[in-house]
């Protein structure tokens, strides 16, 4: 229960982060999504089924907040949270070049899912345009956010993993 109130006050404090501070740090017209590190995180420490979790909450927020079509967003970091959530038991979770690697490829994922979905179907498909002068640099910037907020949420992580094998012994 104290592990579900914590990742809705993640997802409540990276939103706010991703909205109004990182709104002050604006690099090349875009801001760092730190939503997405979450659900990237969330899903390498956890696995799947909370990727997935993580991934529609924070989406849903995304939704509600600013969306113009509810569930889109969600959908989203649904899909970004479960397929990173295969790397749970595969990959070391102190190494830090791998998540920095997942979190370059799902923003570039849903920069991509992004356009198709809220551009194109909107008949704007200057997709030149929006890959060079939005999508590589909100890759980048995410990907340098995400050597900050990794190290964060993997901190937070391994403190409740020392709370439940206490509360086991």
């Amino acid at each position: 229960m104290i592990r579900c109130i914590v990742v809705l006050l993640e997802i409540l404090i990276c939103y706010l982060l991703q909205s109004s501070v990182f709104s002050w740090f604006e690099l090349a017209g875009v801001v760092p999504d730190v939503l997405l590190i979450l659900v990237v995180s969330t899903a390498f420490f956890k696995g799947q089924n909370a990727g997935l979790l993580t991934g529609f909450l924070s989406g849903l927020l995304m939704d509600l907040c600013i969306g113009e079509v509810i569930g889109l967003f969600a959908a989203f970091y649904m899909l970004i949270g479960y397929f990173n959530g295969y790397a749970f038991k595969i990959f070391d979770k102190t190494d830090y070049l791998m998540p920095l690697g997942m979190v370059a490829v799902s923003e570039l994922v849903y920069s991509i899912l992004y356009y198709i979905f809220m551009l194109m179907l909107r008949g704007k498909f200057n997709f030149g345009y929006y890959f060079a002068h939005v999508t590589i640099p909100r890759v980048i910037y995410t990907a340098f956010a995400a050597i900050l907020f990794y190290k964060l949420f993997l901190m937070v992580h391994l403190l409740f993993l020392r709370l439940e094998n206490k509360e086991k012994d």
